[in-house]
């Protein structure tokens, strides 16, 4: 993975109230001759060039903080539209519709293009994903049915200790239920 360089140029060192005012001037779509006369007024002097380049890198960065925040609020509309669905199942379920949606965007030669064992180790890794999730979901809630287990089996001994009367109609309607059940399933 290569690192990104620090940006470096004469805007990036401006202070900020002015570097602010010049990205707010590139993203309501001033020129850049406009930009350099605002900045030539402040004792900035600055080709238009120069204005042209750190705006494709600033709006390029503005795009992909853009793009970034709609798959979060994506995920947030998820979660909220699924209470039980945790956030994690919803990043896996985004990164999966991005995945596919880039598939179904590639043209034949682009295939031909691809190694075959890049897609194939992001395909792996998709799916690891998505299984270590599940492994994940399982695992809690086993560790859930064990607490629970331990707390009835607490909350039992107490009872039949405390309540001896109680406890056996409690067995009782605990051995009707189940035989209801098992007529239900076998009946």
């Amino acid at each position: 993975m290569s690192r990104k360089r620090r940006a470096n140029g004469t805007i990036d060192k401006l202070k900020p109230a002015l570097k602010d005012t010049v990205d707010q001037m590139l993203l309501s779509g001033q020129t850049y001759r406009e930009i350099c006369r605002y900045l030539a007024e402040n004792d900035v002097q600055l080709t238009q060039a120069s204005v042209s380049r750190y705006a494709r890198r600033f709006l390029a960065s503005a795009n992909e903080l853009r793009i970034a925040q709609e798959n979060f609020r994506m995920i947030l509309s998820e979660t909220e539209r699924y209470p039980d669905l945790d956030p994690a199942e919803a990043i896996l379920r985004l990164a999966s519709q991005k995945a596919f949606e880039a598939l179904s965007l590639v043209n034949e030669d682009s295939w031909d293009d691809a190694k075959p064992e890049t897609i194939i180790s992001n395909a792996t890794a998709l799916a690891r994903a998505v299984a270590y999730k599940k492994k994940i979901d399982t695992d809690v809630r086993s560790d859930e049915l064990i607490a629970l287990d331990a707390n009835q089996s607490l909350l039992y001994d107490n009872l039949r200790k405390s309540n001896p009367k109680l406890y056996a109609a409690l067995e009782e309607e605990i051995k009707r239920m189940r035989e209801e059940q098992k007529e239900q399933d076998y009946g």
